[in-house]
């Protein structure tokens, strides 16, 4: 692809008029961002002409790949037939009907709100729970989360945020009602344990922090299945079944929030599967519709749904591009590719691959004390001592360098979060010879840190 001649006229544009996302305003101002203009499969064009691997998929969104024609003509062919109707007053379009009932064929949830994004879906859990006590008499407010959660940056979802990179003091003060637990982080354990021998007290913190809060006030507890935000972890066998069993015997609705997990990333179709659990209230997103279209959608149970209407008074939630035709057509189109491309499955075994050799990372490098993922998702545990899992120093800003290296050197999109934890999660799509140059770009990078 040939560099487009307008690039610094772009950039200026840019700077001028744009809000930058998650940048340093002063550095940015410099020179501003990397400008994509093309994409196909597990590739990114840049403005300048230059070719780059996406094994970030899109923030763990694009599942099936770029330059999806199929879903681009379900999305021309329904803007065209009828683009949107708002879902409240007594109308609906009929693609929301269709995803609500693939939705409910697919996973263990009975009926689905669908909203725009991640964040959104959350907040709506938020209230169901609320609301869902409350009809029942019962003032049971509190929501409980995790210390290194991240389930988004409208005010109740960032009420829960426990990822200090993404913690601002100018948005406080935050929502009230919103307390943590320990995150199930065995390699870094927050309770100095050692697991095996742990008796599993991470889950266990969560009824202490039930009965310290008061049973009779704490309405839900939320946490992702496998924790994106916090960097990729996966907690032990025993964590979720102990956890349901908890929120079951203390009446606290459980909330799985499947933005990331689900949609076939780890290798099953939802993150929970790999524990055996159901949840109460389940929040979707990034892979619904794989970033083609902003969709979301919160799946309740049929309890929950009568618990919230049993009243007869109207569920006064609403947002004017909920459950937007185009995009529940393009979601719905993006499961049937889904299934008929097995990618679920492909996750599963290219999965396998993939965690293969990032371990392989570890047992190479003197600075990974960590690797470990699930399915298509993994990650890297930097340290400056391997033996005593010391940090390197804030101000190395290692896990940041590590990324840029392996960007503006092997052109290749990885992740970071924070200074010691860098991270990929290619699409399901993509191939062997992808995931290697993933993972070589990675073992390249760490070779070069200076302690």
């Amino acid at each position: 692809m040939e560099k487009t001649s307008s690039t610094e006229t772009y950039q200026h544009q840019e700077i001028a008029h744009t809000v930058p996302g998650m940048a340093v305003p002063s550095q940015w101002a410099e020179k501003g961002s990397q400008i994509y203009i093309e994409g196909a499969g597990s590739k990114l064009w840049a403005i300048d002409g230059k070719e780059y691997l996406d094994a970030t998929s899109c923030g763990l969104t694009n599942n099936i790949g770029y330059g999806n024609k199929e879903l681009a003509e379900t999305a021309k062919e329904q803007m065209i037939k009828l683009y949107h109707v708002p879902n409240f007053g007594g109308r609906v379009g009929l693609p929301y009907i269709a995803l609500s009932k693939k939705l409910a064929e697919i996973s263990p949830m009975d009926r689905f709100l669908v909203e725009n994004s991640g964040s959104e879906v959350v907040d709506a859990a938020f209230k169901v729970a609320r609301l869902y006590w409350r009809e029942k008499g019962l003032d049971k407010y509190k929501i409980i989360s995790l210390e290194r959660a991240y389930h988004g940056v409208t005010f109740g979802a960032l009420s829960t945020m426990g990822v200090p990179m993404f913690k601002c003091p100018g948005f406080e003060p935050l929502v009230p009602g919103f307390s943590a637990i320990p995150s199930p982080y065995c390699y870094l354990c927050p309770l100095g344990k050692t697991y095996p021998g742990c008796d599993i007290d991470c889950a266990q913190a969560l009824e202490e922090a039930i009965e310290k809060e008061g049973e009779d006030s704490v309405a839900a507890f939320i946490g992702e299945p496998v924790q994106g935000g916090g960097g990729c972890i996966v907690p032990p066998p025993e964590y979720w079944p102990k956890v349901r069993e908890i929120c079951t015997k203390h009446n606290v609705l459980l909330i799985i929030d499947e933005v990331i997990t689900g949609f076939g990333r780890t290798g099953k179709f939802w993150g929970h599967e790999h524990w055996g659990i159901k949840p109460d209230l389940m929040t979707m997103a990034k892979g619904l519709a794989c970033g083609y279209v902003p969709i979301s959608a919160l799946g309740m149970t049929e309890e929950i749904y009568k618990g919230i209407t049993q009243s007869d008074n109207p569920f006064l939630h609403i947002h004017t591009f909920g459950g937007h035709s185009v995009a529940c057509a393009v979601a719905l189109k993006n499961l049937e590719i889904m299934e008929r491309e097995n990618l679920t499955e492909r996750a599963a075994k290219m999965g396998a691959y993939y965690q293969e050799r990032m371990a392989e990372i570890k047992d190479k490098s003197p600075y990974v004390g960590d690797a470990r993922g699930i399915g298509m998702w993994g990650r890297l545990q930097l340290v400056a001592d391997k033996r005593t899992k010391e940090c390197f120093d804030p101000e190395k800003q290692v896990g940041f360098q590590l990324v840029g290296r392996i960007l503006s050197e092997k052109q290749i999109l990885v992740g970071s979060f924070g200074n010691d934890i860098v991270m990929a999660g290619p699409p399901l799509t993509c191939t062997k010879e992808e995931i290697d140059a993933v993972v070589d770009a990675f073992e390249w990078a760490l070779a070069g840190i200076e302690p």
